[in-house]
């Protein structure tokens, strides 16, 4: 039996040496297809659009990352949660039909053309709103674990939880008051069920092991947060919105849409809106 494996062992070492030798190109494995990234509030955020709420110019500030959580693994060193929250929620004002969004993420290029004399400050286009925030959560739980062998034989299970939280905020640009702030949580799941065989065989120990899991994006998770603060920020100032996207809200299985306390009935969105309409 030793002699087998050692063979086998060496057999292996000279195939890796001859993929390793050979002066071609090792064919790439084709996986998935691109594919825009989408997530089940999309569908609230285009109920957002539907409603045509966000008038003005809106931009988003900074929305960091201040949990303080670092991963390290052997791939390096590296954060848990995604530095490019603001980008996200960039791109959500585009969808959710915001009438004019200006670039406040990287104003260098804007900068630099000004500091070259090819273009003058006074041709940018003011905000009216603006968002900001941060992620500021990031809790490890105790999960659950469970294992039964016999006889060398038997089932595993083990559960992993997080919770993750961030805070928004909407402030009029003229005045720089906040007119709407939301905190939102979510709790991120992942398991892993395995089953394994030990046996000896004469004085040779042999082990069979098959493991499978779950495990929700917590990138994807923190995009489906954002959308929903975008929607509660408006929400805030706009209740017609809660009125007319309920159904919406109903089929987000987990979610339960409730009137703010921290809803401004004086809604800053609204004076911009009857502004408009007397303008016309």
């Amino acid at each position: 039996m030793k002699k087998n494996i050692l063979t086998a062992f060496l057999l292996l070492s000279v195939a890796s040496g001859c993929v390793a030798a050979t002066s071609k190109n090792v064919e790439l494995t084709q996986g998935p297809p691109v594919q825009s990234i989408r997530t089940p509030y999309d569908n609230l955020i285009s109920c957002v659009a539907d409603q045509a709420v966000m008038d003005g110019t809106w931009a988003v500030g900074q929305i960091l990352d201040q949990t303080g959580k670092t991963s390290l693994d052997n791939d390096g060193t590296g954060k848990y949660i995604s530095q490019g929250a603001g980008d996200m929620m960039q791109t959500m004002l585009v969808q959710a039909g915001a009438e004019h969004t200006v670039n406040r993420r990287d104003p260098r290029p804007s900068l630099m053309e000004v500091k070259w004399g090819i273009r003058k400050t006074k041709q940018f286009k003011t905000s009216d709103f603006y968002i900001t925030g941060s992620i500021n959560t990031l809790d490890f739980l105790p999960g659950a674990a469970g294992e039964l062998s016999v006889a060398g034989i038997g089932p595993r299970y083990l559960q992993h939880r997080s919770v993750v939280g961030l805070d928004l905020h909407l402030t009029d640009a003229a005045t720089t008051e906040v007119i709407s702030v939301v905190n939102i949580s979510k709790q991120i799941f992942a398991e892993e069920a395995g089953f394994g065989i030990g046996r000896f065989f004469g004085s040779t120990l042999v082990e069979f092991n098959i493991d499978g899991g779950n495990r929700e994006p917590l990138q994807l998770s923190l995009r489906s947060m954002l959308q929903f603060g975008l929607y509660k920020l408006l929400a805030n100032e706009s209740p017609q919105l809660i009125e007319e996207c309920k159904n919406t809200i109903a089929n987000l299985e987990g979610v339960e849409d409730t009137p703010s306390p921290y809803s401004n009935e004086n809604s800053a969105l609204q004076k911009a809106d009857d502004e408009n309409i007397t303008d016309s």
